[in-house]
């Protein structure tokens, strides 16, 4: 034996074996392991089977399967030679290649004549250098005999290294013919380079290189290949395969062409590669043409419902053969998880009446698919589906077997009335449905041919669309147009969804335009379009441009070879002529008919058999209708399969297009369709066992009632009675009661009036479950007259019985509770009760009595071990009475009462029942309110909730809870335990479908909360709850209960326009009130509607509205008795009179207090049973009963008791009250402080209600209560809503990239790990931050490293429509061919760039976009797989978290170190400390500063207490404890000791590591050196100041020195006087006798003269004399005329005449005199000498002083000299600035330094109409007077 190669799976090898003449070689194929799998065999055997197809002219032929023991091995023909594989141990030479690539291309070229493709090409399954020379095919394991096929998705076929791109399952293409070119032109790359194109360690890293990489050519590797050869294996490896060689003979042409160049020149010349490229076989492109808007339509819409979850219903319109389900199946690629799940079914024209069978295929598919997934996962899907189903699990197993390998044997439901039942199921299949239909993956159902819908179907759908509890789905529907029309069941259900508010949306599809047609046709026959254009013309004129017609007349003509292929023009041929003369029809199916025809008969006949059974049939119901094993429906079949016509499912086989399954149809002679039938259904029925009979009933039915006018067997027809009895009852209880109906109808009709005699069982059965099938599709009419000729039928009390019940549902429906009343008495005639419809009271009494006759001894709770009632009549009866439950409270409450005693009694008898529970529950109605025993009544209500319980019986689960809360438990028990038992009872409701009883538990949990005063704002939104689902399951009667609770709930709150009144916006009054009183069924809603009324109007103080209420309210009491609106109206109704009384006289009054004494008395019978819920109303009406009555003493006391037994109870609202009526009757007897605390206390107990309309009615009618609501302060307590966190799930997609954080490392990561993923050539990542997106990253797959860009987003990098419908949306986009995919195929990127291929995920954090994916392969389009997206979303998902760790991660670290450096920088001191005192570790700096070593701190000599100088400790403890509260404190100056013993100034900030920590950081900056320069710049500032205070000096000396001569002449004259004045003295003195009166005269004017001169000497002292300055109050007019008479002499001197202008009465200014007279004296100076050179005549010198508003005075000095000569007449109070000759340009900026250290302002301006002005302002001093 010679081992020729060994995979590791397979050996193959040559041996020699035993013949007839002589041994002979052969090659024998066997499995390399003892236990081979499965897979291994059968391929094995699938080779074997293809012996009779295989040449061994060109392919290794088998010659037997021999099966030794357990062993199995292929023996083959032996040709010779060797595996190719043999011979791949190093580059191989030109010559040999070209002759070896040559025979191997023959031999594929005649294996694909054949019409086979291998799908397993590879070297080892390439024999060379045969004993003929030539090569040879083998391994034909995977061969497939079709033309084309569908790989499905995540399978892969063939060997790793050497597949297709479209045998990964990653891509939306078929197999054929040029797979197996891709394979040879890897092997043809191997040859000649020595390697694979590519290497990969696994197999998701193999597919990424077939399906994105492209590798190096040859000429590369290899630099000595031909470049020719080199573009020819390029071509052979595309990705797309219409880009590569489409034949194998092109293959061979072109590489003969090399070989012979190369033989010749040893050299091959460039030539245009596949000019022979054309294939011969007719292969129509896998693609939509013309439907690309209409596929946008669908993608858009499928956005809504992602963005909205609002369900939405597209409908796709259109001929048949139009492409509506093609269009469709766009949508699937688009929506396949993780962006939303797909499913579909189609409806069948033949199989109408099987319910639901649509939905059972379409979710049949999304089953199967869980079915594959892992444990964890399948273990989740697990979860959500028994969550969701719950105890209904069994309805959708029903439906849909394949359900139960997920949850397993789901129990039994509970029996329902069959309107629960529907409701139930409807209910049920929403929630099932939810499973599949989330925010995480939406749904996208299909629905095909709705035109065949059946109604149970229809009624589902309108369910999903209009039902709130349905999201994230949308349906799709595709139906012929020309088929239904206005009186199609779906036109009207339609309109009915878009009337309810569904939102329906539709795409009609037109035919194709010739150009579309022309597009197809070039690309099937690779050919130029206008070559084309008379044949697409022709097809045109043919087909109206119906696609499935186009395609099929294509085919056509190719089959009749009328389409040809020249192999010498190596193009396509057609003559118009021969085609015209054909004479084609123009029928589709006319056309489909001929192709049938030419099929083999045997063919033939088996598609007729399917076309009966349907669409699609099993594979054992084929074999069982063509009576042949399974085994052989394959090749039965297999030329329909070949052609198209048929595909192979599942276990199935199914018709490609509705056209074909109806020309096969057609094909059965129309008079012979019924027999073909009767024979189908007869062998289906024989051929199934009584176990699946009821699973195949439909089928069998179906078939054999098509047939059932050819029966005349009597027991034959009772036979399919039986059968359609079967499928009537199992569509029933699918809900399905339209379906239902035609097989019962079609069971009866089989049947004759002796059939009442012979099978009176069977008929009777048909008639009722018809009668009940009417009364459920609303055909009331009919069953009310079936159900009473059934009456007269009867013959057994259980007939009677079910009779009874059904005709009472159907009275109840049409208001007719008299018949429904009468209905149950006669039959309780028949059972031996004899009651009257008006029974007395002593009739119940008597019944009621024969209870505790029964009970005897036994204890009530003992009776929940009674045995099962068993006896059917008693069933049967206690069945009957729960029925008349309902009519009896309407028309007779004593018949009511007896039906309860008499269905506890029987219970007693005869044993516990489902129905016993809910009796047992309302029997305190009679107990408790009829014979007073309370507690009697309670413990049989409680005894129906545990036979719930504990005996698990549930089918009136929901009313049983509901009737023992509402009718027992609040009058005995706390109100706050009804709750409890209320939400058990809507959970139950929900559960079971019960949802009547839902509603209610919601209007009654409200009623109980208002009872109960919770806080308003919960019992709004409670209210609002119920009312939404009480709208939502249709049920009108809670709807108006709710409506009225929630009224009165909004006007306590204050939001009704006026308080008291009930109209809300939603709640008119007059309209609900004539809504209420129109219907006799609403009695009960009008009822309480009055009591709440009466509750408004009394609470707004308006007693005469609330006695009106009252009044409506009496007289519908009755109806609501058990009710808590009953206790409500009691209370209510005796406070409003007495408030009436107050307003009545005396004498009229006594009516009222009768009245208001029987409420009372009612109201303590409760009290007494139940203290908790009443004793505080009790005590508050005996309060006002007393209180009108003029018992002020028991008035009083009672006031008390109520306001206690409120708070006792926690009724707040009833507490609220009392304080407020007690306020009233306090304030009535002038106790107005005691009244005024009363009403505190009601008004803040209102507030804790809710009720802010009674608290502001309060504060309008006593104003005193307002008070100013309290701002909470910065350590107040308080409560704020705060937003719920929105929790991103984590998902696992690889420990590597969950666990890395350093981000350029994980950014590689995910690079590499998402182009492997999903087969792409290119990725980018974009990061989002505040707004601004960047590339953060390419990759691409000739460059594994990561490229970090950090670049903007541009149009050169990537599609920027594409990355922003994906940033804006959220929604992840993914295009199969950008190049023709709208709306992004013009995108600039994509036009120059060629994209192809493209997929964009977001990535998000937490509901945060921050970032995208970008892939995209440029190779070839189909590349990304949509099944693929589920993988990139959790990738994306995962490295968006990890993204975002890994920048945080790099935050902190160059936080860290940032401060790293900061503390090593040594810049400042750092150091950490603890709250103890310690420092912990400090810088270099720090203890630099301190004089410490690091030793010092070390060893722990350094806290920093004892560093701190004693006067700073207290400041530094305020500063730890301000950080220890907010986490930091401000910085602060203090000092330190250093170690020296000196003190270091410094700032210290302190900053704690984290919240509640003890520890942190400070930072400490030395002030040593700015203290220095403190010290220098207060030294600068005080030179500065005398400098200052010189130059002031000097220039007042200045001043003094050009008033000299002034100055001379003002000292002068007076000194000149006193001479004159003495010598005059000394002559009157010397006259006889002395003139004493005249040297009197004399010497007062010698004083005089001298003062002057002492004076005028003082001031000049006083301006040359340095003083500090002394600023005091002065009057500016004053040191103004002193100035004046200072220079007077100068001013006569030049010239200038003085004017003055000083403001009488002007305040005193705050100024030091020597200052401001020093500034006068300068400006004065100034403007004298600036006239200097003006005429004598025209010096003018003006001062002036006023008030400038009332703050300021205003001085101003003017002169008529030149002006300013600056342009900038500020300039002139610069320092060092004159225009003098001799001047220092000092004065004017001294004088303004002066005016502004006085407050004020100097400044300057022109003097009109020459001269110049100067001014300064002056503050005035408030409060001084002058002296």
């Amino acid at each position: 034996m010679q081992i020729l190669w060994d995979d590791g799976e397979r050996i193959f090898c040559r041996e020699l074996r035993s013949g007839v003449d002589s041994d002979s070689p052969v090659l024998v194929a066997r499995p390399a392991t003892e236990q081979p799998r499965p897979g291994c065999l059968d391929r094995l055997a699938h080779e074997f089977g293809l012996k009779d197809e295989l040449d061994g002219a060109w392919a290794v032929r088998p010659l037997a399967l021999v099966r030794e023991g357990a062993q199995v091995q292929l023996v083959l023909e032996d040709p010779g030679g060797a595996p190719l594989v043999q011979l791949l141990i190093a580059p191989m030479e030109t010559v040999t290649f070209l002759r070896l690539a040559v025979s191997i291309a023959v031999a594929l070229g005649k294996l694909h004549q054949r019409g086979i493709v291998h799908k397993d090409i590879k070297p080892s399954h390439i024999l060379v250098n045969c004993t003929d020379g030539q090569a040879r095919l083998t391994g034909f394991g995977l061969a497939s005999r079709l033309p084309r096929e569908r790989q499905a998705p995540e399978t892969l076929a063939g060997t790793l290294a050497y597949m297709a791109p479209e045998q990964t399952g990653r891509m939306n293409r078929s197999i054929d013919s040029r797979s197996d070119l891709y394979s040879f032109g890897v092997t043809l790359y191997q040859m000649l380079t020595g390697s694979l194109p590519f290497t990969a360690s696994d197999p998701i890293e193999w597919v990424h290189c077939h399906i994105a990489k492209m590798p190096s050519p040859p000429s590369v590797r290899v630099e000595t290949i031909p470049e020719m050869l080199s573009r020819m294996v390029m071509k052979l490896l595309a990705k797309t395969a219409e880009e590569r060689y489409q034949t194998a003979a092109s293959v061979e042409h072109d590489l003969r062409r090399c070989l012979a160049h190369w033989t010749q020149s040893r050299h091959i010349d460039v030539f245009a590669l596949g000019e022979q490229g054309a294939s011969d076989r007719l292969l129509i492109p896998e693609k939509l043409y013309g439907r690309e808007r209409e596929v946008e339509t669908l993608v858009t819409a499928f956005g809504r419902v992602v963005e909205t979850s609002a369900p939405e219903l597209v409908l796709v319109t259109g001929y048949s053969g139009i492409g509506k389900s093609s269009v469709v199946n766009e949508l699937h690629k688009v929506l396949v998880p993780p962006r939303g799940l797909f499913a579909s079914g189609k409806f069948d024209q033949y199989r109408r009446d099987i319910p639901y069978s649509t939905l059972v295929q379409a979710f049949q598919s999304l089953v199967r698919t869980l079915l594959g997934k892992s444990d964890t996962e399948l273990a989740s899907w697990r979860e959500a589906l028994l969550e969701a189903l719950d105890v209904n699990a069994r309805l959708m197993t029903d439906l849909i077997p394949e359900l139960k390998l997920i949850i397993g044997e789901p129990p039994a439901v509970l029996a329902l009335d069959p309107q629960q039942e529907q409701r139930r199921f409807l209910l049920v299949f929403r929630r099932f449905i939810g499973v599949f239909a989330r925010a995480d993956h939406p749904l996208a159902l299909f629905l095909d041919d709705l035109q065949w819908l059946d109604a149970a179907t229809l009624d589902l759908l309108e369910d999903l669309l209009i039902s709130a509890d349905v999201r994230h789905l949308m349906l799709v529907g595709a139906y012929r147009s020309n088929e239904v029309d206005a009186a199609h069941p779906l036109t009207g259900k339609l309109k009915a969804i878009r009337s309810a508010g569904g939102t329906i949306s539709e795409i009609t599809l037109a035919p194709l335009a010739k150009g579309h047609i022309e597009q197809l046709i070039a690309e099937a026959l690779h050919d130029a379009l206008d070559r084309v254009e008379p044949l697409a013309q022709l097809v045109l004129d043919k087909t109206a441009g119906n696609p499935f017609f186009v395609i099929q007349f294509l085919q056509a003509l190719a089959d009749e070879r009328l389409l040809t292929f020249d192999h010498e023009a190596r193009q396509w041929w057609w003559d118009p002529e021969r085609i015209h003369g054909k004479g084609y029809t123009d029928n589709v199916v006319d056309l489909m008919v001929g192709k049938l025809v030419r099929l083999p008969a045997d063919t033939q006949q088996a598609l007729q058999q399917l076309a009966c059974l349907g669409n699609v049939a099993g594979l054992k119901a084929l074999a069982t209708v063509l009576d042949i094993p399974a085994a052989q429906v394959r090749a039965v079949l297999w030329q329909a399969v070949r052609q198209e016509l048929v595909e192979r499912l599942d276990d199935a086989y199914g018709f490609v297009h509705d056209r074909i399954h109806e020309a096969a149809y057609s094909l059965i002679p129309q008079a012979a369709r019924a027999e073909t039938h009767l024979r189908i259904g007869r062998l289906l029925a024989a051929q199934t066992d009584a176990q699946a009979l009821e699973e195949a009933i439909f089928e069998i039915a179906g078939q054999l009632n098509r047939g059932a006018a050819l029966l005349s067997d009597r027991a034959e027809r009772e036979q399919l009675a039986e059968f359609n009895l079967m499928a009537g009852q199992r569509a029933k209880a699918s809900t399905a009661y339209a379906s239902a109906l035609n097989y019962l109808a079609t069971g009866a009709q089989l049947l004759d009036e002796d059939c009442w005699i012979s099978c009176h069982d069977l008929i009777f059965a048909l008639e009722l479950n018809r009668a009940e099938c009417e009364f459920l599709t609303g055909q009331l009419g009919a069953a009310d007259e079936r159900l009473k000729a059934l009456a007269d039928r009867a013959v057994t009390v259980i007939e009677r019985a079910n009779v009874a019940c059904l005709l009472m549902d159907v009275y109840l429906l049409l208001d007719r509770s008299d018949g429904a009343v009468a209905v149950c008495l006669d039959y309780l005639r028949h059972v031996g009760i004899e009651w009257s419809a008006h029974p007395s009271d002593d009739d119940v009494r008597h019944e009621y009595e024969r209870i505790g006759e029964l009970l005897g001894e036994r204890t009530i709770e003992g009776l929940i071990d009674l045995p099962l009632m068993e006896d059917a009549t008693s069933l049967a009866t206690l069945n009957a009475l729960g029925k008349l439950f309902a009519p009896a409270l309407q028309s007779e409450a004593n018949l009511a009462d007896l039906l309860i005693c008499k269905a506890v009694t029987l219970s007693l008898e005869q044993g516990n029942c489902d129905a016993s529970c809910v009796l047992y529950a309302n029997l305190f109605r009679v107990a408790g309110r009829r014979f007073g025993d309370y507690q009697l009544g309670f413990r049989f209500g409680q005894l129906g909730c545990d036979l719930i319980e504990k005996r698990d019986l549930r089918r009136f689960e929901a009313s049983t809870y509901l009737c023992f809360s509402c009718f027992a438990v609040r009058w005995m028990k706390p109100v706050g335990q009804c709750r409890d038992l209320l939400r058990r009872s809507f959970a139950a409701a929900n559960r079971i479908g019960d949802l009547p009883y839902g509603a209610y538990a919601g209007n009654n949990l409200t009623a109980d909360l208002l009872f109960a005063g919770e806080p308003l704002a919960d019992v709004q939104d409670e209210a609002e709850r119920g009312l939404a689902y009480a709208r939502r399951v249709h049920f009108g009667l809670v709807t108006d209960f709710i409506v009225a609770q929630l009224a009165l709930i909004r006007m306590l709150r204050g939001v009704t326009l006026t308080f008291g009144c009930l109209d809300d916006g939603q709640l008119n009054e007059p309209a609900i009130e004539t809504h209420l009183s129109s219907n006799p069924d609403l009695v009960l809603a009008e009822c309480l509607y009055w009591v709440r009324k009466l509750q408004a109007r009394y609470l707004a103080d308006d007693p005469e509205a609330a006695m009106a209420a009252a009044a409506k309210a009496q007289s519908l009491l009755w109806v609501c008795q058990a009710f808590f609106e009953e206790a409500e109206y009691h209370f209510y109704g005796a406070l409003a009179r007495a408030a009436w009384c107050d307003g009545v006289p005396v004498d009229e009054r006594e009516p009222h207090w009768v009245a208001m004494a029987v409420d009372h008395r009612r109201l303590q019978t409760w009290a007494q049973q139940c203290p908790e819920n009443f004793a505080s109303r009790t005590a508050l009406v005996g309060a006002e009963l007393a209180r009108v009555e003029g018992r002020v003493i028991d008035a009083e006391s009672l006031y008390e008791q109520a306001i206690q037994a409120a708070q006792d109870s926690g009724f707040v609202h009833i507490e609220a009250l009392a304080n407020e009526l007690a306020a009233r009757f306090y304030a009535a007897r002038g106790f107005g402080k005691i009244a005024r605390v009363y009403l505190q206390d009601a008004r803040y107990a209102y507030q804790r209600w809710g009720a802010e309309g009674k608290v502001r009615q309060l504060e309008h009618t006593y104003p005193s209560l307002r008070t100013e609501a309290p701002v909470p302060g910065p350590t107040t307590t308080m409560t704020t809503p705060v937003e719920h966190l929105d929790l991103a799930t984590v998902l696992k997609v690889s420990e590597a990239v969950s666990g890395e954080i350093v981000l350029d490392k994980l950014i590689d990561m995910v690079m590499c790990t998402a182009i492997e993923q999903a087969g792409a050539e290119r990725g980018l990542l974009i990061l989002s931050s505040d707004g601004e997106h960047r590339v953060a990253a390419q990759v691409t797959t000739g460059n594994h490293a990561t490229q970090i860009h950090n670049a903007p987003v541009s149009a050169a990098l990537l599609p920027e429509s594409i990355l922003y419908h994906v940033l804006r949306t959220g929604e992840s986009v993914f295009l199969d061919d950008a190049q023709i995919a709208a709306p992004f195929a013009a995108d600039p990127y994509i036009r120059q760039q060629r994209a192809r291929s493209i997929l964009c995920v977001p990535l998000l954090n937490q509901a945060k976009l921050v970032g995208a994916l970008y892939l995209e392969n440029n190779l070839a389009a189909h590349v990304f797989n949509p099944t693929r997206i589920a993988v990139l979303k959790l990738l994306a998902s995962r490295a968006a978290i990890s993204l975002e760790n890994a920048r945080l991660y790099r935050e902190v670290a160059e936080r860290e170190a940032r401060i790293r450096r900061l503390v090593d920088a040594n810049i400042i001191g750092i150091l950490f400390w603890n709250a103890e005192g310690d420092i912990i570790e400090a810088n270099d700096a720090f203890l630099r500063m301190v004089g410490y070593e690091r030793e010092d701190l070390a060893l722990g000599r350094l806290g920093w207490r004892d560093l701190t100088v004693p006067e700073f400790r207290e400041l530094s403890e305020r500063s730890l404890a301000q950080a220890l509260l907010t986490g930091h404190a401000r910085p602060y100056e203090k000092e330190y000791f250093r170690k020296d013993g000196s003190r270091l100034p410094v700032i210290v900030g302190l900053a704690l590591f984290e919240a509640n920590s003890r520890e942190g950081v400070a930072f400490v900056l030395d002030l040593s050196e700015r203290r220095q320069a403190e010290e220098k710049i207060r030294e600068s500032e005080r030179r500065y100041r005398e400098v200052q205070t010189e130059l002031a000096h000097a220039n007042r000396v200045a001043t003094m020195g050009q008033l000299v001569a002034s100055i001379a002449h003002e000292v002068n004259q007076p000194i000149a006087a006193t001479i004159l004045n003495a010598d005059a003295a000394l002559r009157w003195l010397n006259t006889q006798p002395p003139e004493i009166e005249e040297v009197r005269q004399v010497l007062g004017r010698l004083i005089f003269d001298a003062s002057r001169a002492a004076d005028v000497l003082g001031r000049i002292r006083g301006h040359i004399r340095k003083a500090p300055p002394q600023k005091g109050p002065m009057d500016i007019n004053v040191a103004i005329g002193e100035m004046i008479e200072f220079t007077r002499g100068q001013i006569i001197k030049c010239g200038v005449s003085i004017q003055t202008q000083l403001a009488d009465g002007l305040p005193l200014i705050q100024g030091d005199r020597v200052e401001l007279q020093q500034v006068l004296l300068n400006l004065i100076m100034n403007a004298l000498e600036a006239m200097s050179c003006v005429n004598e005549g025209e010096r003018h010198l003006r001062i002036c002083a006023t008030l400038e508003g009332a703050d300021w005075v205003l001085v101003s000095v003017s002169d008529s000299g030149p002006g300013f000569a600056s342009d900038n007449i500020d300039q002139v109070f610069t320092s060092f600035y004159t225009t003098k000759p001799t001047g220092l340009g000092l004065g004017l900026s001294i004088c303004r330094s002066i005016i502004e250290s006085h407050g004020g302002c100097l400044k300057a301006c022109a003097n009109q109409p020459c001269g110049a002005s100067v001014q300064f302002t002056l503050p005035v001093v408030h409060g001084e007077t002058h002296a």
